[in-house]
């Protein structure tokens, strides 16, 4: 595009200076790109600037920063210290302590704008009067317009459930549609925030927060009601009878709560919550009722709320997001209760999707052109790498391979006859879910398919689950959902698939599906599936990201390579080509 002549509109979106930093471009009302700094930098959970995202952007349109017309950023402080710290007051009456913390906190980040601009020179040669509009859009408006525009309806209701926005940590709104501007009703100020809440659990239980929250959830399958762990978790937080939830702050060290490596929980608050969690490095029953209770109380919460949003609003097509939406239980348990007829949560509902509602919330407010929900579903945004480069590599770095005339059948035929196989195609897969373009599969026939890749492929927790991609069409007939494109719920399995896929229900009798239509993007993959059921008879596969332990999924050809080699996957389809373990030149 760059050099043509013409002027585009185009919009940086960003998520940065925290967690989930992440960039995307939207050009003319196209969303071109978009991908999450981990995956660049190979650091997990990274907190780095987007340096690597913002020039993989840019160079995928053709593109640069003079090209940019404006810069939206996800978060928008101007002008909020004095309700922050009044909310905060409110919060933490009897804290002097903590509220003298939370003023240096806040203090500190009246020093964001000039940090930002300041990294963003770096892509101006270091001048910052050079750069684009830097447009602030608040954090949850930034949430809100990527589920709203996304959705396959009109929803008249939202729900946006995080750690904290720059105020709120929660907030139900009115929506009258797209083109509509979104009446906030109600807001939950931090550190009054579920996000907060099951943060801390994680830590609670030895994890991180920010992070490990979803191991958590899967751990809550192996628990049982308790009467001493729901007290516990009821000191921590509690479901109130009108909807309502409340975070207990006094046991909170609030302005940690947005720093995963930090207690997020005062010292002694933490002592008298902590209970006897591990035993011989393994989790104790105490453990997992625990993570049961915590997880059935969040759930409660959220169904609590949409209740609530239901009440004052009569609404019946509800959109929910925010980095509490990936607790795919909860959403699970949302759907099962039939509280509205449509539900929706967008591609990316954390921090990183926020970046691609920072350009659509700018584009909306500025009544420029924004993408068609079709366009903003499609979850495959980030890197690609032709046969070419692929095939270059291979060359170069001494693996011997063989061009495959149908890979996917190849493929197919491989997980068939019991191996575990890497799967690299097109374009890489933007948001936490690996989708079919970055992936590991195995046969979901069998059990040991689970125990093997999570004890040699992955290693990782024995208690974890491995999610099935399934063919759309062949879906109710082993999960009570037709639709789940991108593995955002959890849901019961059938007597079927409890007989006939093991690898893929949990012990509690739930799955976390994806269904794969017939038109999805990465073509190969649902051509897999399609084989595999033919030689089978069984319309799915195991498929987990393609990555191992504390890395990020897998981004280039070097990225898989080094994770083919150094883990115990037996095969890697790589474009067109398949690579054999013993085939490398030393």
């Amino acid at each position: 595009m760059s050099g043509s002549g013409d002027r585009h509109d185009v919009v940086l979106g960003l998520t940065g200076l925290s967690h989930d930093p992440a960039a995307c471009l939207v050009v003319d009302g196209e969303l071109v790109a978009a991908v999450e700094e981990e995956r660049l930098n190979r650091q997990k959970r990274t907190i780095a600037f987007p340096h690597r995202s913002i020039d993989f952007v840019l160079a995928h349109a053709g593109l640069t920063m003079d090209d940019v017309s404006d810069i939206a950023f996800y978060w928008d402080d101007r002008g909020q210290f004095a309700r922050t710290m009044w909310h905060s007051a409110a919060q933490l009456p009897a804290n002097p302590g903590g509220m003298l913390r939370i003023l240096r906190q806040r203090l500190g980040t009246l020093r964001a704008p000039a940090l930002l601009a300041r990294e963003l020179a770096v892509h101006r040669a270091g001048d910052v009067s050079a750069l684009p509009p830097i447009r602030p859009v608040a954090h949850h408006e930034a949430h809100l317009a990527a589920a709203v525009l996304s959705a396959p309806f009109e929803p008249d209701a939202g729900l946006v459930v995080d750690g904290r926005g720059e105020i709120a940590a929660t907030t139900l709104y009115r929506l009258g549609g797209a083109t509509t501007e979104p009446v906030e009703l109600e807001s939950f100020p931090f550190p009054n925030s579920l996000g907060v809440f099951f943060g801390a659990v994680t830590q609670l239980l030895g994890g991180s927060a920010l992070s490990d929250e979803y191991k958590v959830m899967g751990l809550a399958s192996y628990g049982r009601p308790d009467a001493r762990a729901t007290r516990r978790v009821e000191r921590l937080m509690r479901v109130l009878p009108d909807g309502r939830y409340q975070v207990n702050t006094g046991l909170l060290r609030p302005e940690r709560c947005s720093t995963a490596d930090l207690p997020w929980l005062a010292e002694r608050a933490a002592a008298e919550l902590r209970g006897g969690f591990r035993e011989d490095g393994r989790f104790t029953q105490e453990a997992r009722d625990f993570a049961y209770a915590a997880q059935n109380s969040l759930e409660r919460a959220i169904t609590g709320l949409v209740r609530r949003l239901v009440a004052r609003t009569g609404a019946r097509r509800l959109v929910i997001t925010g980095g509490v939406a990936m607790n795919a239980r909860a959403i699970g348990r949302l759907r099962a209760e039939g509280l509205v007829d449509q539900l929706h949560v967008p591609l990316a509902p954390t921090d990183a999707g926020a970046s691609v509602g920072a350009a659509l919330a700018l584009l909306r407010r500025s009544g420029r052109a924004v993408p068609r929900p079709a366009a903003l579903v499609d979850p495959f945004l980030g890197p690609r790498f032709s046969d070419g480069e692929i095939e270059e590599l291979l060359v170069a770095s001494g693996w011997h391979h063989e061009h495959c005339a149908d890979v996917a059948s190849a493929a197919a035929e491989a997980i068939a006859g019991g191996r575990v196989v890497g799967w690299f195609d097109g374009r890489m897969e933007f948001g936490e879910r690996a989708l079919g373009a970055r992936s590991i599969l195995g046969d979901p026939r069998s059990a040991e398919t689970r125990d093997r890749i999570n004890a040699s492929v992955k290693r990782r927790e024995s208690y974890r689950p491995f999610a099935p991609s399934v063919l759309e069409e062949e879906s109710s007939h082993y999960f009570h959902l037709d639709r789940s494109r991108r593995m955002g719920e959890i849901t019961r399995v059938t007597a079927l698939a409890a007989r006939e896929v093991p690898a893929v229900v949990h012990v509690d009798g739930t799955a976390r599906p994806q269904t794969v239509p017939a038109d999805w993007p990465v073509a190969s993959f649902r051509r897999l599936i399609e084989r595999f059921r033919d030689l089978t008879g069984t319309p799915m596969v195991v498929n987990t990201s393609f990555n191992v332990h504390d890395e990020p999924i897998v981004c280039t050809p070097e990225d898989a390579l080094r994770c083919f080699a150094t883990s115990g996957l037996d095969l890697l389809f790589i474009g067109p080509f398949l690579v054999r373990k013993g085939t490398h030149r030393v």
